[in-house]
Formats: C-alpha cells, structure tokens, sequence
C-alpha cells in the first residue's frame, strides 16, 4: 500500500498545533512567538495580528527594498521530434497523445508541431525576505515556478520527474482543457523518485464541428493537487503560470493594442507566515483556511516594481491558500480589464477595483502615462480568518485604507508607442451559452457539518463519479454555500463555465466570459452553465480554499457518453 505524507500523517507524528515547513515538514516543531507583552490572546485576536503583522512573522522584512522578479520561460528540450520513449516513465503518457481521442473520436486539430519539456520538482532555498534563506519545493527549484508559453493548437509533452523524497504529487494544469490522465486528479500521483508525462493538447472545444475559438485559453497557471497535502505544498512553492496565444490575442499585440513583452507581466500575489529560522510556518490543524502576514509577490516580500510611463499588462493570479483580494491603486485610478480566469473579455472594461478569490487571475492593463513617480498597489479587503473577509460578496466597503504590497516606481517620459487598449476596446468576441442547451439541472450544496466539510452531505470519495454529464451535452449547476459565514471560491476542472447569476444578480454586460472559479460569499447561491466537450473523465471539482479542499470539500464529475448519471464507480483510472 502506498504510503502518502498527508496532513492526517503529520498529526499522527505529534506535529502538534504548527509545524516548519522546510524541505520535509518538521513534526514537533513549534512557532516561535514575537517578543510581546506576554498575555496570552484569543483566536480572534492572533488572526487580527495574522492580517496587519503586528506580532505575526518573528522576522524584520524590509518593504519595497527587492526588485519584482519576472519568472524565466520554460524552455522546450525539443520541438517536433520525440526525445524520450513515451512510455519509459512510471506511468506513461495520456492514450489520448497516439489517437487524439476527443468527443465522437473526431480529431482535435492541431497546428504547429508537438513541444517536449522536462520538469523537476525539488527542493531547494529562496530569499524571500532580504537576507533569509527559506526552504521551498519547487518546479526546478524555483518559486514560483517557470512560465510556460504556448500556441493554441500546440499540443505539449511535460516530462514531471518528482525528486521530493517523501510528498506523491499531481500536476493540476488549472483552467486548462485537459485530458484525465493529464488533469492532475488528486490521487493520479508522481510517486517520489518517479515521473509522469503530462500532456496538454492546448485546444479549444469543437462546437457544431469547428474550433470554438470564443473559449481559446489565455492565462492559466499550474500547481500539485495531491490528496490531502495542496495546502503545504502551495505553501512550499507548487505553483507556476501556463500562457497559451491564439492568433487573435497574437494580432491585439501585434497592432499595439496590448501591451507586448517586456511590458506583459505575469505575478502571482500570497501570503505568507514565516518562523524566525526562515522556513514557512504552517498549522496542519487548521482546517478553516491558513492567512499569512507577509505578501509575497513572484516570490518577493513587498516587492517594487519598476515602470516606464505608458501602458502595462499585468496577470494578476491570487495563489493564497485562503485569503481573498481586492486590489485597488493608490491614486484610485481604473484598471484596464482585460479578463479574468484563463479568458478575454469581449470589451476592455475599466474597473476601480479587483475582487479576487484564492485561484482566480485578473488580466488587467495600468497606464502610468501620467501616474505620479510612486504608486502602490494596495489590498483592501479586510479578512480576519479563514472564513473569508467581513460583510458579503456584494456588500463590500471599498472606501478604506489599503495596505500597500508593491510599490510601483514610475520612471521617464510618456512612451509615445504605448499600447492603445482603454476602456471599450474590443478583445475577443463571446458567444454565450443559451440556457435552453441544459438538458440537466444540478444541484451542489456546499456546507461545514460538525466541523468537517462537505458537498451534498457527502465527503470526497476518489473511487465514486458524483456526477456524469453526458459527453457533449450541457447543464445547468446551482452552487448554493450553506455554511454560514464561510466564503468558498469553487473551482471546476475541465471546462470553464459561464455565470448565470450570483444571488440573482447577472454579470455586467462588459464582463462577459467563461470563468473557471465562481466565487460563493456566504449564504450564496450561483446558477452557471457548463457544457462538457472533448474529453472523458474522471475531473473534479472543490474549494479551492486549500484546507477546505484537503479536508474533502471536493467532488468527482465524470464526463461519459453513456450520461447522464450520478453516484457511480469510476471506470477509468491511472494510476
């Protein structure tokens, strides 16, 4: 039987109420407190310390004294021609790689050769905080881990070697339209000092039998899914951005209507706690959701970032394991939307702030053409604990001191060739799914039961399909949070959706478009609409709060011809 490092192993070890997470998390360890006055506080209060750093992380970090890292591209070890025999690793490559296997077993097009990668996930150290070596896992080492930037219609081979001695890991590609083998379902592992090859098709769904560019991909990220340990191996550094281009966004960048590289950065936003030796802190038991006190941008505490006058493309990502964002500019100017998740809007829209759940991406444009030399990026939304931040999804006090999490430096005269995107420009033309398309209504209630969490009263179950959608149909879910005050942000793999309403309101006309993370506030109900094309399961879908989905707030949805169907054994695994 294998054995998995998990958080249900670590309190078996004692671990006791924190551990330090290094290259192996240390059992028995615990959290050295700040110098204070002594009085021992409650759990409200710790958690108030947790959100403004008074007594939080044992350490001095100097703010906006790092420069904002870019993190390299992944580079391809060959385009065209296979280095390696596909099914030389542990677990081979998908089936659906020799016959590209899809809805109707109609070809998936392909248009540029295939790329290979190699990718290693191991240990290794980080300046986080100016002067301090933290322990960290890492794609090649790295945190976070290297961009990917890919074509659509460029099918990808990412040879994963796993040289962690003890965690089994899942590569999730998240938002990406995937087959299963490759999905990073959350017990389909790379055993430590095995590999997996993951293959990515970088394709759209067919509709009416023609690529339906309306869903083509734009900004995705990657992290490890495995079952039970996501929360500390987020923590630890499992994470990375995955680009793909179509021809439309390539021609936007063409005609300077986005910004092109170097002006197009991506940067993953978490928080972070750390022990006075410089290693991650981290409370295996806690359940409700882990809140850091040191922002960490690219890898950097309160980085800056360093700008010309003009315009910038930046791709925001939320990689906390709990904490929700709303991010706002000092100067109170309007971001450039440009999308969110892995999609475009059809319009640019110019929004004041940028609400943002843990996994959620905000593609946005800032123009500093006539920014003053500093500017700062501030959050503020106030969020005490894991349940998620004070008030509801649609009550929200955005007239509040931020804190500040990077400033920008703001150098040199207006860029005459900036971009010319603003507010209205139009992107990438959206066809909406007609609700008359569902043939199926579900229902998913997401709720916290004597402690412990749950969908439909139930417990995550791997060996068990919760819902198989007939392949090539479309349904219609409602997401309803019935735990209380509790904020959930579900994710679901696959296939991006599209939000009918959240408590009955619709989404603004100029924020049309496929999102892959609904957001639920408390006591929320969101009705959505999904088609499954393509690919056969099993997926799954879950909080993408961590701790919610380590402690099983997750659920298997198995695309089959044979659907629809509910509450059955899997058919397909791969192990």
């Amino acid at each position: 039987m294998r054995k998995m490092l998990s958080r249900r192993s670590l309190i078996a070890t004692g671990a006791g109420a924190a551990i330090s997470l290094g290259g192996l998390a240390a059992a028995g360890r615990k959290r050295k407190r700040a110098k204070g006055n002594g009085k021992k506080k409650n759990r409200r209060q710790r958690n108030r310390d947790i959100q403004f750093g008074d007594e939080g992380t044992p350490l001095a970090v100097g703010r906006f004294v790092q420069p904002l890292p870019v993190p390299p591209t992944k580079k391809p070890v060959s385009v065209g021609s296979t280095p390696f025999d596909l099914n030389a690793s542990e677990h081979g490559i998908a089936p659906e790689y020799f016959t590209r296997r899809g809805q109707d077993n109609v070809p998936l097009p392909v248009h540029f050769p295939d790329k290979f990668y190699q990718l290693e996930i191991r240990q290794g150290f980080a300046e986080i905080i100016p002067g301090v070596q933290t322990p960290i896992v890492g794609y090649d080492g790295l945190y976070p881990g290297p961009t990917f930037k890919t074509r659509l219609g460029e099918p990808t081979i990412v040879r994963t070697q796993n040289r962690h001695p003890h965690f089994p890991l899942s590569t999730h590609l998240h938002g990406g339209h995937t087959p299963a083998h490759s999905d990073g379902f959350p017990n389909f592992y790379i055993l430590p000092g095995n590999t997996r090859d993951y293959f990515y098709p970088n394709c759209v769904p067919l509709r009416d039998g023609a690529e339906d560019f309306s869903t083509s991909p734009s900004t995705l990220w990657y992290h490890d899914h495995a079952m039970d340990i996501a929360a500390e191996t987020n923590i630890l550094g499992l994470s990375g951005f995955y680009l793909v281009y179509d021809q439309l966004e390539l021609d936007l960048i063409a005609r300077n209507v986005l910004p092109q590289e170097p002006l197009d950065i991506p940067v993953v936003i978490q928080d972070r706690s750390f022990n006075s030796d410089g290693s991650f802190f981290f409370d295996p038991l806690d359940h409700n959701g882990s809140l850091g006190d040191i922002y960490v941008l690219n890898g950097k505490a309160f980085p800056t970032c360093k700008v010309r006058r003009g315009k910038y493309r930046f791709r925001f990502l939320n990689g906390c394991n709990a904490r929700h964002l709303e991010l706002r500019l000092s100067t109170s100017q309007p971001f450039i939307g440009v999308g969110t998740d892995g999609h475009m809007y059809d319009r640019a829209t110019l929004r004041d702030t940028l609400l943002m759940s843990p996994a959620k991406r905000a593609d946005v444009v800032i123009d500093f053409s006539d920014a003053p030399d500093e500017v700062y990026l501030e959050n503020i939304l106030i969020q005490e604990d894991g349940r998620g931040p004070k008030g509801k999804l649609f009550d929200r006090d955005v007239e509040v001191p931020g804190e500040k999490i990077m400033k920008f430096v703001v150098e040199g005269r207006e860029n005459r060739r900036s971009a010319t995107i603003e507010g209205g420009t139009p992107l990438r033309p959206f066809t909406p799914i007609n609700p008359s398309e569902a043939t199926v209504t579900r229902q998913f209630d997401f709720e916290r039961r004597k402690g412990a969490w749950q969908i439909n009263h139930q417990f995550f179950n791997e060996n068990v399909a919760n819902a198989c959608p007939r392949l090539g149909s479309t349904e219609k879910w409602v997401l309803k949070n019935g735990s209380g005050g509790w904020w959930h942000p579900i994710h679901i793999h696959l296939e991006s959706h599209q939000i009918q309403s959240i408590d009955g309101r619709r989404p603004l006309v100029g924020e049309r478009c496929l999102v892959d993370t609904t957001m639920l506030g408390p006591n929320s109900e969101a009705e959505i609409l999904i088609r499954f094309r393509t690919f056969e399961g099993p997926f799954v879908f879950h909080c993408h709060t961590l701790e919610h989905e380590d402690m099983r707030m997750m659920f298997v949805v198995d695309p089959r011809r044979d659907g629809p169907l509910k509450n059955q054994k899997l058919d397909r695994t791969f192990f």
